[in-house]
């Protein structure tokens, strides 16, 4: 890994960034979530610390990249993007060129193709990702080299085919070299070596080779180095090279020149097989290999290690997932790749174990594998243990691969299972098969959703490569709508491809309205649908788990944890912190059958289409279905507005509103529960406010709403906020519940202020109107200290002054502590802007004991970074350096972005002005990572301290001492 700027070497000195930097090359123009990339870097076992750690990786490498580099890394959602322009990255440079390669060979211009590879294997100058070491190093490794010997050995094809043997061999030695066990390397080197006339040379590389395989890993070579062997020795004139007809050279499956062997006959076979593989004698029942596969590579490496087990291993693997995900794809796709490995041939049974009318019987199933195998049809045995008896018997020296597609069970399963380590058993099912995993310890493969990359190249390999570049977009759009899910995706492409004039564009519309998608996922001719595919999977539920399934599919989450699970689908009134154990039952029933999958600890995720298939499809009754989501409803009203009390204890808490009263306590103790709490469960909050606001509950849209505030605020997560102060107040007022009114456009006013926004003067005059009419002289002196706030941030220092002195009066009249120690904050940062720094240091001591007196620990931290910023402005870096600490330690430990943000800032001011300046921009750099990720103004500010803008920095007194007086803390 190398970055280059002007020519010039960049070093990426950390291990950390090093290979977050290669990560994000590696997916270079598209958006890597966090969660991606902590399970990148530290795979199954991160620390606690992983999110925290890759924000810190990802900004300090934005300031270590050259500017021009470093703009192109940029925050995005929920993760981060590096954009790069063509020709910038080797690797993509690379894949571009073989790919142009390749479709010269197409065309026929094998020298235009030769001149492509060797550009593009001259890109490469050592081993791949040489110096990288985290988890996905070793894979995303194994597949460059891959590709790098693929490009070489079509390389060698088209020089061989040129007749340019002798500049072939040395490069084809050094690579055997490098990779001594390449039998591919070694075949090709052998037949450039024999045309040169090395019959000698030719037949002490496959020697060599023969040793080492027997030596390293007890293995001969392959059919296309023994057959080359062979024909060296017997002088076969098909090995030489054909002037005249150098096109005649023929090649194997495998981009192989080594022409095939000929003369040698094969016996005939049995009438019970039905083809001859080209590996040796037995049945070859594989269908015909899926067209528009794509992607996988992680799970066929996983499926190939099992070549590499002993025969006393298992041998057996099972891929599971839902309905339509590509588990027989993926299962042939491999199968196919492999045939080689099993002389003996394949056997292939679809199961239907999902299908009840075409389900199949291990005994009917065993009469056609022993039919296959040769055995008579009058010496079939009736007794389904004596049929499995005879199969293992035929089984038990043959090397052969046994496929069992779409299997329902172990039960179903087990009959059909070799007894010998020589042959290989591929199982595919919706269901985990935990009993066969259990008793014949085999390896299980889970298969998920395609990522949305993978997914446009399903349409365009299926409905045409031309088609989906014209519309990138509307691709997109329609991969993301079939989120993920291969059959939708084929399904979609074939009907692209059947309704030529519909355009990309026009389907995606189509399948837009959730009510219209699944009917649009299926095909006129036949029942090739989504929906037929999940009807198999629901017809195998009790009623009970049916139940279940359609009710948590009316949540619109994407993520649901169990308790919300009891809330929805079960029956009694108290409040749990997980599901009960007959819904928990339920859940596991669903889980084995892909319906949801298991995200975390008592946490679970349902595909959208399988939810859209629930909704739709639900025989539960609808006034059943409301009186489950008014359950849910309340359920997070209650346990939000515990949480609410504890990250807003001063806050206006109005009485819940709630249907359903649930006894027992709410699952957040404490603060920290809380903050817990919301950050799995705030997405929910919010779908959850949506889905009021169409029904028109206006009950639950304003409780929610005014629930989340808290911590929306906490997390500075303003679009958020804005959009649900919006709904609330909206519905409070449908409501004519004032006061919760009040409450919401006061929420919305200090939203729209923290973005300086003048139109927050709107909602903070309706609250005070509507307080001063309540006769609610505390919420008037709250409101009316952020109204001082907001002309603070709008520069109009002298206004907010009046404002907030006021508010300290009467803060002190109505004996209202916490209103005072912000008040005071507030009007020590005015009066310091103002130039009063000495009165500002007063305030803020006042502010601190105020809010230590009354036990509000989160104020007490934010009032001694405010104490710290105007102690440096006094000239005393070293104190405000020290509290600058403090107060970032504290923010981390609560989780509060804003404060930690402001923080970092403060403490790369005071060490620049302490002279420290590598260690400043260190810390502007992961406070400019902070605010650009709750979308913080304050970020171009520090922007400019990185950019080494004087008015920025700094500065000097008249004296030469260093000074910030000038500079603005917020």
């Amino acid at each position: 890994m190398e970055v280059r700027s002007d020519g010039m070497v960049v070093d990426v000195v950390r291990p950390r960034r090093r290979a977050v930097l290669v990560f994000l090359l590696l997916h270079a123009n598209r958006s890597v979530s966090t969660e991606l990339l902590v399970d990148a870097l530290w795979g199954e076992a991160p620390p606690r610390t992983a999110r925290a750690q890759v924000h810190t990786a990802v900004s300090t490498l934005r300031g270590a990249l050259p500017a021009a580099l470093g703009g192109q890394l940029s925050s995005e959602g929920t993760g981060y993007r590096l954009t790069v322009a063509e020709g910038e990255l080797d690797t993509t440079e690379f894949g571009r060129r073989i790919a142009a390669a390749r479709h010269c060979v197409g065309r026929g211009a094998p020298d235009d193709a030769a001149r492509l590879l060797r550009s593009g294997l001259g890109l490469w100058r050592g081993k791949a990702l040489a110096g990288v070491d985290a988890p996905f190093a070793e894979s995303a490794r194994a597949r460059l080299e891959e590709e790098r010997f693929v490009a070489h050995e079509l390389l060698a094809d088209l020089e061989m085919t040129a007749g340019r043997h002798v500049e072939l061999v040395p490069v084809l030695t050094d690579l055997l070299n490098e990779h001594p066990a390449r039998e591919s390397i070694a075949e090709r080197l052998t037949l450039a070596l024999y045309r040169c006339g090395r019959q000698a040379d030719a037949l002490a590389v496959v020697r060599s080779l023969r040793g080492l395989l027997a030596d390293e890993y007890g293995l001969d070579p392959g059919p296309g180095v023994t057959e080359l062997e062979a024909a060296m020795l017997r002088g076969d004139p098909c090995l030489s090279y054909d002037t005249k007809q150098p096109s005649a050279v023929k090649q194997s499956t495998a981009t192989s020149s080594v022409p095939t062997v000929p003369g040698a006959s094969k016996p005939t076979a049995p009438a019970s097989a039905a083809v001859t593989t080209g590996a040796g004698l037995g049945p070859a029942q594989l269908p015909r290999m899926p067209a528009g596969f794509v992607g996988r590579r992680d799970e066929l490496a996983e499926l190939a290690t099992l070549l590499d087990s002993g025969v006393d291993a298992a041998r057996i693997a099972v891929v599971s997932g839902p309905a339509g995900v590509g588990k027989t794809s993926l299962a042939l796709r491999w199968a196919h790749s492999a045939v080689d490995a099993f002389p003996d041939g394949q056997l292939f049974a679809d199961l239907h174990g999902y299908d009840t009318a075409d389900f199949e019987a291990p005994g009917r199933v065993l009469e056609r594998f022993l039919l296959a195998l040769g055995v008579p049809g009058h010496r079939i045995p009736a007794d389904l243990a004596q049929r499995e008896d005879l199969y293992r018997s035929r089984m038990a020296d043959r090397s052969m691969l046994v496929v069992l597609d779409n299997a329902h069970d172990y039960q179903q399963v087990r009959p059909l299972l070799p007894g010998t380590g020589h042959c290989l058993t591929l199982v595919t099912s919706r269901g985990r098969m935990s009993g066969l995993v259990a008793e014949t310890g085999a390896s299980c493969l889970p298969l998920g959703m395609l990522p949305l990359e993978d997914s446009v190249e399903v349409l365009s390999r299926i409905a045409g490569a031309d088609r989906v570049e014209a519309a990138p977009d509307s691709a997109r759009e329609l991969a993301r709508l079939c989120g993920g899910l291969p059959l939708a995706l084929r399904i979609s492409a074939v009907r692209l491809l059947e309704e030529p004039a519909t355009p990309l564009a026009g389907l995606a519309a189509e399948l837009t309205p959730e009510e219209d998608r699944l009917a649009g996922l299926g095909l006129a001719a036949d029942d090739h649908t989504v929906s037929r595919a999940l009807d198999h999977t629901r017809q195998r539920l009790t009623v009970d788990q049916s139940r279940v399934f359609h009710l948590i599919s009316l949540h619109p989450g994407a993520d649901i944890g169990s308790a919300a699970v009891e809330a929805v689908a079960g029956s009694g009134g108290l409040l749990r912190d997980s599901a009960s154990l007959p819904v928990r039952q339920s859940l596991r029933a669903l889980e084995a059958v892909h319906l949801v999958d298991r995200t975390g600890t008592d946490r679970y995720a349902m595909h959208d289409l399988v939810r859209l298939y629930g909704r739709q499809t639900s025989p539960v009754p609808p006034a059943e279905q409301d009186s489950a989501l008014d359950r849910m409803f309340d359920w997070y009203i209650h346990v939000a507005s515990a949480g609410q009390r504890l990250l807003k204890p001063s806050g206006l808490h109005l009485p819940s509103d709630l249907i359903h009263r649930l006894s027992g306590n709410a699952p957040v103790e404490d603060e920290e529960q809380a903050v817990q709490w919301f950050d799995q469960e705030i997405d929910n909050l919010t779908s959850l406010i949506q889905l009021a606001a169409v029904r028109a509950n206006h009950r639950v849209v304003w409780q929610l709403s005014s629930a989340v505030s808290g911590y929306l605020l906490r997390c500075h997560r303003l679009d958020a906020l804005i959009e649900t102060q919006k709904l609330g107040e909206y519905a409070a007022k449908q409501q004519k519940n004032e006061l919760a009114a009040a409450d919401l456009a006061a929420n919305l006013g200090i939203a729209y202020s923290m973005r300086r926004d003048p139109q927050a003067r709107g909602p903070f005059e309706r609250a005070v109107s509507i307080f001063l009419r309540h006769g609610d002289l505390r919420r008037t002196a709250v409101t009316r200290l952020n109204l001082g706030s907001l002309h603070y941030e709008l520069g109009l220092l002298d206004d907010a002054a009046v404002f907030q002195s006021a508010a300290v009066d009467a803060a002190r009249e109505l004996g209202m502590s916490q209103v005072l120690a912000v008040a005071l904050g507030n009007l020590g940062l005015t009066r310091s802007d103002l130039g009063d720094h000495q009165s500002a240091r007063e305030l803020f001591v006042e502010a601190q004991a105020a809010a230590e007196d009354c036990g509000w620990h989160a104020q007490a931290t934010t009032t001694r970074g405010m104490l710290a910023w105007v102690l440096m402005r006094l000239g005393d870096f070293d104190q405000g350096l020290t509290l600058s600490r403090l107060t970032l330690d504290e923010a981390l430990r609560t989780g509060n972005s804003l404060v930690a943000g402001r923080m970092l800032d403060q403490v790369g001011l005071a060490l620049a002005a302490l002279g420290n300046w590598t260690e400043a921009r260190r810390s502007w750099g992961e406070a400019l990572r902070t605010f650009s990720e709750i979308d913080c103004p304050e970020a171009d500010a520090v922007s400019a301290r990185l950019r080494g803008d004087r008015d920025a920095l700094p500065g000097l007194d008249a004296e030469g001492n260093p000074t910030i007086a000038d500079l603005r803390a917020r």
